[in-house]
């Protein structure tokens, strides 16, 4: 007789099966419960682009949360386990609505309606954001608590050289060996690094003085070089007849053969709050300092107003689309609010500002800008 035998398939299949369908269950609590959370302590190897993502459900909200913990985090770049971190810019606001599965908010913009799958897992595919009127744009502006201007923005967002000669002097690289030798050529310079300098042809650097690393990129015709920082450091002494100091701030990959320039003095009014503008200066966007099709927050621009047209540090400023035909559509464009956008270097002639609020993202090269805000 032949022998008997059964498999046990639906046994052994059953219990994952229940165990996934469990933690499936779980995820939406977890979720929740990490929603509702008002502070986050900082753990080894956090970002606030991973914080966002995780509280915020979108990691493009991380200057959010930055903008309300400025007396914590001096530089975005840079958070160290410990800190503790608000997720709400003012005590009784929650971090997030009260609806169970909210989406992200960006600042100055309502909250728009979330639909659900109808699949009871309580989970939502889609969300849609309505543009906000320059009103609700200027409320984000009116409650946000000082610093107005970062310090860090001023030395790390760069300008336009305006065809003037800058004294640039020359990083030459690490003055200590890698202990470990790099498999890549001219790897990035990393923080309190001690380094080389050669100042300009007839300068000198003094222990203390701050110098800006950077990079050189050519600009709009008629505004000369971009200049697009990297880092800061600061000097410490000599070594033969190159100048030695150390890295004191990373914007961006510091690597040897970069310029330097001294940095320039910061002077932020803080306390003060910004007053509305309701004939403001206007101009336009001549170029952005990466290349990027669509902006976003924190992207750094350029326009072609400065202090001759009266544009001072803090400025606010508003991106707006011009009524009239639109290319391939019938039906003609709104004067509407595209972008809001803050000032954080000002030359003669071009300001740099960065993007603080995004409506629609395709603002082009030219778009209209209109001064709504200032500092008194």
């Amino acid at each position: 007789m032949p022998a008997r035998f059964s498999v046990p398939v639906r046994t052994h299949r059953k219990k994952p099966l229940m165990l996934v369908a469990a933690l499936t269950m779980l995820l939406p609590v977890v979720a929740l419960a990490q929603a509702r959370s008002t502070t986050h302590t900082v753990k080894k190897g956090d970002t606030l682009w991973d914080i966002a993502r995780a509280y915020l459900g979108d990691p493009f909200q991380w200057p959010q949360i930055y903008r309300i913990n400025t007396d914590v985090v001096e530089d975005p770049h840079w958070i160290y386990p410990g800190e503790v971190l608000r997720l709400a810019g003012d005590s009784g606001v929650s971090a997030v609505p009260e609806a169970e599965t909210p989406g992200p908010q960006t600042p100055g913009t309502p909250m728009a309606e979330v639909s659900d799958t109808g699949d009871g897992a309580g989970m939502e595919l889609f969300r849609r954001q309505t543009a906000a009127d320059a009103q609700a744009a200027f409320k984000s502006y009116r409650d946000y608590k000082p610093p107005l201007l970062r310090r860090t923005d001023f030395h790390s967002s760069g300008f336009l050289t305006e065809g003037d000669t800058l004294p640039f002097g020359r990083l030459l690289g690490p003055v200590t060996p890698e202990q470990i030798e790099s498999i890549r050529s001219r790897a990035a310079v990393q923080l309190l690094t001690q380094v080389a300098v050669t100042p300009p042809a007839g300068a000198s650097y003094a222990p203390g003085d701050t110098l800006i690393t950077l990079v050189r990129r050519e600009g709009p015709v008629g505004y000369g070089e971009i200049v697009h920082p990297t880092g800061l450091m600061r000097v410490t002494g000599q070594n033969g007849d190159q100048v030695v100091g150390e890295i004191i701030a990373v914007y961006g990959p510091i690597r040897d053969g970069q310029w330097v320039l001294p940095a320039e003095q910061f002077g932020s009014r803080v306390g003060t709050t910004y007053q509305p503008v309701t004939d403001g200066v206007q101009g336009h966007i001549l170029a952005g300092r990466e290349r990027r099709e669509l902006r976003q927050i924190e992207n750094v621009l350029f326009l072609d107003i400065g202090r001759g047209e009266g544009v001072a540090l803090g400025d606010l400023f508003e991106a707006r689309r011009d009524a009239g035909p639109q290319p391939g559509a019938t039906a003609d464009a709104v004067d509407e609010l595209m972008a809001t956008m803050q000032v954080v270097h000002v030359r003669e002639r071009t300001a740099t500002v960065r993007v603080s609020g995004v409506i629609s993202p395709d603002v082009p090269l030219g778009t209209r800008v209109k001064q709504v805000a200032r500092l008194p």
